[in-house]
């Protein structure tokens, strides 16, 4: 009996199609982690834009709380979110943003989800100059001749961690005010 020629055909046409699915597997594999990636990256790129806002939005709400017209510089001192000139915490430090201490202010009202509230501190650096002086903070369009006294100048960090709590935004304005 001489051995029949197909099956010996169908045999290599069985590990050629192995080989081929094989590739094609390694393939797919690639392109999934690709794209996996990617989502992840598009991920962290949206909890950045999420920190960077909250923080903003922490900013715009100290801004806020100097234009009140309770606030008076004998607020300021050594803590509860209120500093003097050289006083102010650390922004870089964890212990400055911790949500059970005093060093900062809650920010309440983003309307996002967050790991936690955005916080910020207000410094009181002194009144403003028109003049350059090292230190000093210069407004512009403001003048001894506009009749009112010389601005108070101001320095806000603030700080959010966004919604997972992964991502932190800490950002700093210089803000002057007539009080």
């Amino acid at each position: 009996m001489q051995p029949i020629s197909g099956f010996r055909q169908r045999g290599a046409v069985l590990l050629t199609s192995l080989l081929i699915l094989l590739v094609l597997t390694l393939l797919a594999l690639s392109g999934m982690q690709g794209a996996l990636l990617q989502d992840k990256m598009t991920s962290a790129v949206r909890e950045g834009q999420i920190s960077l806002e909250s923080a903003e939005y922490a900013l715009r709400e100290a801004e806020l709380f100097l234009e009140d017209k309770t606030v008076t510089l004998g607020s300021f001192g050594t803590d509860n979110g209120l500093y003097t000139r050289g006083n102010a915490p650390d922004p870089l430090d964890d212990s400055t943003w911790d949500s059970s201490g005093s060093a900062s202010i809650a920010a309440t009202g983003f309307p996002e989800t967050l790991a936690e509230n955005p916080r910020y501190f207000i410094e009181y650096i002194g009144q403003t100059s028109t003049k350059e002086a090292p230190g000093d903070i210069q407004i512009t369009n403001y003048d001894d001749n506009t009749g009112g006294s010389k601005p108070l100048g101001f320095k806000i960090v603030a700080w959010s961690s966004g919604r997972n709590g992964e991502t932190r935004r800490v950002i700093e304005s210089y803000y002057g005010t007539a009080k």
